[in-house]
């Protein structure tokens, strides 16, 4: 099938097609306006001629609907989160928490009341042992991905345990947590990494050698398949080795991989229609993939990447030590096979990372695409790099056949943690103690 290309212009592209982008976590800015508008004319919400995805943009300013929260320092039993892995909604507008602390999934009902738990901790059947991912079928089925399961734990709407799914970890991969349902009922994502088990049980973490895009199919013969390989990066050289002192005589050796600034990350999103939107590339390209793996329709704005100059890299660099100090705590406690923990040295710690930081390497374009991800009221939503580190860039908003709706900026909406039906999205909060709470809004009718 031959490719369509809605808009194409030589500014979009990148000498290095292939290249994907970086997953930053969405979060939402309070003190949203008034209203959903189209600012500069035309029907509210509805692309103006002059202002399609070749045009300037159009400012959008959204007010979401208030739904419910849940969580927080003050909550109930059932509703205070230890560390919430990932969120997802059902097709009745029901949510679903992964909380990787206490290894149980927490069904909310739309008007934020408690329905159930599904799953519960250890290594039987219908138990989580090591819950990684969470998805929601669009028929109702809840599946965990478990890594110590080495697949999925897959339970029914009554949150009874139905089947485990075997997944090959070294030839299909640990799915991200970037999953979508597909609307014949698997589940589509970005493959995060490989695990291959030795003879002795014990597995070795291996990079895949591209990056996949994979359909996990949920079924009990397992008919998982890599739907869409994107280009992969270049290796990452070894750092060097670091000696870290443990007290009573013990050392422990370390050996982390260079640390990598500005370099892309592959996103993923089924669209209702049954195909899958995907970026790899450092352009503002959004490609369609069909169940084959053929992309037969592209998107793009002619929006260029922002070449890394040695001032953008002494910002990044700055930003990551400010980051690193405000999340230094006292030092890591290491096991060590037989013989207990220690504790390291925190100052250690904190000359070794501080060494990673001036040994960092740079990618040469910083991505136009921070993320993307699409709803399944049929809309893509592409959060834009600003071109500086640690500063917020601005939303589009455009539907899968290519009408542009508008760019939210940078103080209004980013990209939810998940989208529901209807409308619905979530979103975390976490507070000074770092508890978190989710809340529950609704995209205006206006683009609904």
């Amino acid at each position: 099938m031959d490719r369509r290309i809605r808009t194409v212009t030589a500014a979009a592209r990148s000498p290095r097609e292939g290249r994907i982008f970086r997953l930053r976590a969405g979060a939402l800015a309070a003190g949203l306006t008034a209203a959903l508008t189209a600012c500069g004319g035309g029907e509210a919400g509805g692309p103006e001629p002059e202002t399609g995805l070749d045009g300037p943009d159009r400012e959008l300013a959204l007010t979401p609907e208030p739904v419910f929260s849940v969580g927080g320092f003050d909550a109930p039993e059932w509703a205070t989160f230890g560390s919430v892995s990932q969120v997802a909604f059902d097709g009745r507008g029901h949510l679903y928490v992964l909380d990787g602390q206490t290894n149980i999934v927490t069904e909310i009902d739309d008007q934020g009341q408690f329905v159930q738990t599904i799953g519960r901790p250890g290594e039987g059947p219908g138990e989580l042992s090591q819950p990684f991912a969470l998805t929601v079928t669009d028929q109702g089925e809840v599946a965990v991905f478990d890594v110590g399961h080495q697949g999925w734990v897959v339970y029914g709407q009554d949150g009874e345990y139905l089947r485990n799914v075997r997944i090959d970890m070294g030839e299909v991969g640990i799915p991200g947590r970037q999953l979508t349902e597909h609307p014949d009922g698997g589940v589509v994502g970005p493959i995060g990494g490989r695990i291959r088990f030795g003879p002795g049980g014990g597995g070795d973490e291996a990079e895949a050698p591209s990056r996949p895009v994979a359909y996990f199919a949920l079924a009990e013969d397992d008919s998982s398949r890599v739907l869409y390989d994107a280009w992969d990066l270049p290796p990452a050289p070894e750092g060097d080795r670091e000696s870290l002192e443990m007290g009573e005589g013990r050392s422990v050796q370390f050996q982390m991989a260079v640390l990598r600034a500005f370099e892309p990350e592959i996103f993923a999103s089924a669209v209702p229609d049954g195909r899958v939107a995907v970026v790899d590339s450092t352009g503002y390209r959004i490609k369609f993939v069909d169940g084959s793996g053929t992309v037969v329709d592209v998107l793009e704005r002619p929006i260029p990447p922002t070449p890394v100059t040695p001032a953008l890299q002494e910002m990044e660099k700055e930003r990551r030590a400010a980051e690193m100090a405000e999340n230094s705590g006292g030092g890591m406690t290491i096991m060590v096979g037989g013989s207990g923990g220690g504790q390291v040295d925190p100052a250690a710690v904190r000359r070794m990372m501080e060494g990673r930081l001036e040994s960092m390497i740079f990618a040469e374009e910083i991505p136009v695409i921070e993320r993307m991800a699409a709803d399944r009221d049929g809309r893509i939503w592409v959060q834009r790099s600003s071109g500086e580190p640690g500063v917020d860039g601005p939303t589009d908003v455009i539907t899968v056949d290519g009408r542009y709706l508008g760019t939210i900026p940078p103080t209004g909406l980013r990209i939810p943690d998940a989208f529901g039906p209807n409308g619905l999205y979530v979103r975390e909060e976490t507070d000074e103690f770092d508890v978190p709470t989710l809340i529950v809004e609704r995209v205006p009718a206006d683009i609904r």
